[in-house]
This record gives structure tokens, C-alpha cells and sequence, in this order.
């Protein structure tokens, strides 16, 4: 137990650990009037995947790459599933209902996804036209079927850290040039036939504020009034107006920013990214103390999704990007989301015990 304990990096695991009790602390301020199960739940869904970190810190990270193409098999079986038996929320159909809980796949596609990238492009060198398209395909692949759910937003920021990961692995800047132009190229048939409607006025209401404050944009709009409020301390746990009169909906999830600007301040928002940022300077300096290529590979992508996961959701909460359904690290309300985390950063803490 004592040699367990010190392979644990508590540099890495301390902060996840701070952000999901602050997490813990908002949602049960913004439960515990209306439905307190919210704060029970995630309570359970953070010990869960508490264990499961603890649980995949103590695995070979090089036997975990080897059995990379298992996972990425179940990924995809687990999408398809979602379009069979999946329970629709507001016309997405993201998650499976398995009684007890419901499982998002598009959540547990992040560290399946990054997982495989690095294994893949560490063993087949990107810089090659055919392993190029290769790591297109297993991409584009699980990619499709999230898109469809439809999540548009996690299967882009999917997309951003393949992209960054093929970049850290020597992607030839000719086949980017290439795929940008195709992809610049089919931006019309993309919005004519495959946006849904929402996520065209979403779109539209990004780049012009005043379209629709009533609909499109009234998430926004909220969310503003809501950082605006709180100023330097907040409000206090359990005196934000913006969500507890419900005018700012999904407050536990997508727009849990907003609810921590206005109850906690500028000095709680201030707290987060401190501890966000330490929990990623430390992934990375974790993946600079690495000898294997697929380690740092991984660490590398797990910093870069944490990163851009967190800035997007961020963005969104403060109207400089259009709305979606990203998840702030750690503290949204959740279990796929929550285990994902955990999933990802217990990844990172197998490859620096296997260096």
C-alpha cells in the first residue's frame, strides 16, 4: 500500500480532486432547494471515478496501447448502440439508459480516442500519405456517429486534438494544406445538409449578438448577466438569481461558469484556473520526464483536450464562442463527463509510472 501510494503523483491527481469538490460544492448550491439527487449522484459519480483512476494508474501504459484497437472497437459499437437503443433529450440522442445510470459514448471517446491516436501514430509514421488517411479514417469513423447524435461540439473538439496530436507526430504540412482546403471546400454542403436548425441560429447568433435574444441567443445572454453579477466575490452559494429563478438554463452542466462567476466571483472563477492550469502544466511536464513516444503522445493530446475543453466552455459562458454542449472539466454535472476526466489523467499517471 505504502509503494502504491507513492506511485500516485498527487501533483496530478490533488487538483482534479479540488475542481470536482468545487464542482460537488455548485451543484449542491444549485440543488439543494429543488432535487438534491443532483448533488448524491455526483457525489457518486466522483468516487467512482476516483476508483477507476486509482485502478488504471496500477496498469502497464505500453500493454494498455497494445489493446488500444480493442477499445477503439468497443467505442464504436457503443455509438452504434446509442442509435438503438438510446434515449432521446431534446432532440439528441447521446446516451444509453442502462437503468442504475446512462452512459454517454461521446464522452468516453476522448481518452479511447486520444489513447489511440497516440498508439497509432507513434508505430505508423503520419508523415506518410497512407498512414495519413489511415489515422483519417479511424477519426472520421467514430467521428461520423457522434456528429449524427447529433453532438456537433464534441466531435469537433475530437477533431481539434486529432489534428494536434498528428501535428506533435510530424504531419507532413502539405496534407494539412490539403485536408483544409477539402475541408473549406465542403463548408457548403455542410451547412445546407448536415447542421441541424438550432445549430445554424446558434451559429448566426454568435457572429451577430442581436439575433434573437429571446431564442437563440438567450442562453447567452443569461450567462453574461450572470458573470456580471457575481463581480469580485459572488453572491454566495445558493443566492445566484440567474439560475435559481430559472432564467439560466443547464446551470449544472454547459453553464455551470456562469453559475461560478456569479456565486463565487471573479476570485472562484480565478481558483478554477488556477487548479486547471497546475493540471495541465503537470500532464505536460509529465510528458517532457517521458522516454516512450506514445506516452508523450498521449499526455501531450490529454493536455491539449483539457485545454481546449475548458477554454471552449469558458468562451461560450462569455458570448466569444458559439454555444455548445462542451463540458467544463471536472465540474460539470455528469458521470460520463466526470469519468472521462478521471479515465484520461489515470492514463497519464500509467504512462509516467512505465517510463
Amino acid at each position: 500500500m505504502v509503494r502504491f501510494l507513492k506511485e500516485i503523483d498527487f501533483l496530478l491527481i490533488t487538483p482534479a480532486l479540488l475542481l470536482s469538490s468545487l464542482g460537488l460544492l455548485l451543484i449542491f448550491s444549485t440543488s439543494f432547494e429543488s432535487d438534491p439527487s443532483f448533488f448524491v449522484r455526483q457525489a457518486v459519480y466522483i468516487a467512482f471515478s476516483l476508483f477507476i483512476f486509482l485502478v488504471i494508474s496500477r496498469l502497464d501504459f505500453k500493454a494498455i496501447t497494445h489493446l488500444s484497437p480493442i477499445f477503439y472497437v468497443f467505442l464504436i459499437g457503443l455509438l452504434v448502440l446509442t442509435f438503438v437503443t438510446g434515449v432521446q433529450v431534446r432532440g439528441s440522442v447521446r446516451w444509453i439508459d442502462l437503468g442504475f445510470i446512462t452512459v454517454q459514448g461521446s464522452e468516453l471517446a476522448k481518452p479511447i480516442l486520444v489513447l489511440t491516436f497516440a498508439s497509432f501514430l507513434t508505430r505508423f509514421p503520419v508523415s506518410k500519405l497512407k498512414y495519413f488517411l489511415i489515422s483519417i479514417g479511424l477519426l472520421f469513423g467514430p467521428l461520423i456517429l457522434i456528429a449524427r447524435q447529433p453532438d456537433l461540439s464534441n466531435s469537433l473538439i475530437l477533431f481539434a486534438t486529432w489534428a494536434f496530436i498528428a501535428f506533435m507526430a510530424g504531419i507532413s504540412l502539405i496534407y494539412v494544406f490539403i485536408f483544409s482546403g477539402t475541408l473549406l471546400l465542403g463548408a457548403p454542403f455542410i451547412w445546407n445538409f448536415f447542421l441541424k436548425g438550432y445549430q445554424k441560429a446558434r451559429l448566426i447568433s454568435f457572429f451577430n449578438p442581436n439575433f434573437d435574444p429571446q431564442g437563440a441567443n438567450y442562453n447567452v445572454v443569461q450567462a453574461l448577466i450572470a458573470l456580471g453579477s457575481g463581480q469580485l466575490t459572488g453572491r454566495g452559494l445558493g443566492r445566484g438569481t440567474q439560475f435559481h429563478l430559472d432564467f439560466l438554463p443547464e446551470g449544472r452542466t454547459d453553464f455551470i461558469f456562469s453559475v461560478a462567476g456569479e456565486e463565487l466571483g471573479f476570485i472562484g472563477l480565478g481558483l478554477i484556473i488556477i487548479l486547471l492550469g497546475f493540471l495541465i502544466s503537470r500532464v505536460l511536464k509529465i510528458a517532457l520526464s517521458l522516454k516512450t513516444s506514445a506516452g508523450v503522445l498521449f499526455c501531450y493530446g490529454a493536455a491539449f483536450l483539457l485545454s481546449a475543453q475548458f477554454f471552449i466552455n469558458a468562451a461560450m459562458n462569455m458570448g466569444i464562442f458559439p454555444v455548445s454542449g462542451i463540458t467544463l472539466p471536472f465540474i460539470s454535472f455528469g458521470g460520463s463527463s466526470i469519468t472521462s476526466m478521471f479515465i484520461l489523467i489515470g492514463l497519464v499517471q500509467s504512462a509516467k509510472n512505465s517510463k
